[in-house]
């Protein structure tokens, strides 16, 4: 199968235009300038597929939470989301198909359902990785839940695409998230944790009192330690192991300069979820730091439940468009090659290296312009509403989205 497009935009920021997309098997043969004469015969600029490296596809279908006058507030309405009587396998599959039209090919899911969220994901063939979830505050209850977890990823298979993820810092004992740490590492499984996501976090961490304390006293689970680390959440992470082990830090919303020097010497990945900042109003994100510190940095969704929809390509755009400070070639890298990195992936793809997985994003109509444009002004064009998605393209095989007028494929296919 040959594609033929006016440019071609990769997540090194290199172009091809107009460019000539070779595909067989289900992998990039080539990506070449088209011969000389040769016109494109798709209105469309290539991107490589983007990568949701921050999800919770068992809450798919769950409405929003308000935001709440403290992050715990917020908090106690998780568990009754959790617990309604939607069909999770049903709901998560269906998520994952409607990212999939929207460019998404691999998803960073976080998984608190018994492997129900994984079974829908992989349903509706999507790839990426399961992070089946550890929360257990005291030791025993932390102990516990890591045996069931592993013998979850026995029963899932596919350990190469599984992963743990301890909760976060409150919702696990100090004690066993060493234990957690050397397990993934024995095991294979790659570590994903919600880690500096609020100031009263580090507060609690620190000091042991303000809104978590209070958090804790109301379940009624007892507390992680019992003395505080005093340490911030990065140091604390890395104490217990775990950024050694390559744990993704999800959210690093609440980072000093001390804490983004340890991610850059330990080459931690942050995955962002704009969505879920802009929900709860945070402070500006720290992304540029840690783009200018060399951290890789990845882009996710979080859950609907502190969302307005699940869609990485609209978060993207949204980000794109509420912080110029953000080079858009960094933005479009975040969202494909970085993702790709966070969660351990192949990372031809990214740049639609001959033998990769053919994974892509047709976008168009193309600007007028198209070939003449340098590669910011079309990534910028690409994080616009301007450019509509014509189709997805995951191992060759491609699904039309909401931009492509009828018969679209037959036409872009039968070209070939």
């Amino acid at each position: 199968m040959r594609w033929t497009v006016r440019a071609a935009l990769l997540a090194d920021g290199s172009v091809v235009a107009p460019a000539a997309w070779t595909v067989r098997a289900g992998r990039t043969a080539a990506l070449a300038p088209l011969e000389a004469g040769e016109a494109p015969v798709l209105d469309a600029v290539l991107l490589p597929a983007l990568v949701n490296a921050h999800a919770h596809l068992d809450l798919a279908g769950a409405p929003p939470i308000p935001a709440r006058a403290s992050f715990t507030e917020w908090l106690l309405g998780v568990g009754a989301a959790r617990g309604d009587a939607r069909d999770v396998e049903a709901a998560a599959r269906d998520e994952a198909r409607d990212l999939l039209l929207r460019g998404v090919v691999a998803v960073g899911d976080v998984d608190a359902s018994g492997g129900r969220a994984t079974r829908g994901r992989r349903a509706a063939g999507v790839g990426g990785r399961s992070y089946l979830e550890i929360v257990g505050v005291g030791a025993a209850s932390a102990r516990a839940r890591l045996a069931e977890a592993l013998a979850l990823a026995d029963r899932l298979g596919d350990a190469g695409a599984l992963g743990l993820s301890p909760h976060a810092p409150y919702s696990v004992s100090a004690e066993v998230l060493s234990e957690i740490a050397r397990a993934a590492r024995r095991r294979g499984l790659q570590l994903a944790m919600h880690l500096a996501e609020t100031p009263d976090e580090t507060r609690y961490l620190l000091h042991g009192d303000g809104p978590f304390a209070d958090f804790l006293r109301v379940i009624g689970r007892g507390r992680p330690f019992d003395v505080p680390p005093r340490l911030r959440p990065v140091a604390y992470a890395d104490r217990a192991g775990l950024l050694q082990a390559g744990c993704v830090v999800v959210h690093g919303n609440d980072l000093d300069a001390d804490d983004v020097e340890l991610l850059a010497a330990r080459g931690s990945s942050v995955v962002y979820c704009h969505g879920t900042h802009r929900h709860f109003d945070r402070p500006t994100h720290p992304l540029g730091r840690l783009l200018a510190r060399g951290v890789n940095v990845a882009l996710g969704t979080d859950s609907g439940l502190s969302n307005t929809g699940i869609d990485l390509l609209g978060e993207v755009r949204r980000l794109h468009a509420e912080r110029d400070d953000l080079d858009p070639l960094d933005v479009l890298r975040c969202a494909t090659l970085g993702g790709r990195r966070a969660l351990r992936l192949a990372e031809g793809p990214a740049t639609l290296r001959p033998g990769s997985a053919a994974d892509a994003l047709l976008l168009g109509a193309a600007p007028v312009d198209a070939e003449r444009l340098a590669p910011r002004a079309l990534a910028a064009w690409a994080l616009s509403p301007a450019a509509g998605v014509l189709a997805t393209l995951h191992g060759g095989h491609a699904q039309a989205g909401e931009a492509a007028p009828p018969g679209f494929l037959d036409t872009a296919e039968g070209h070939g």
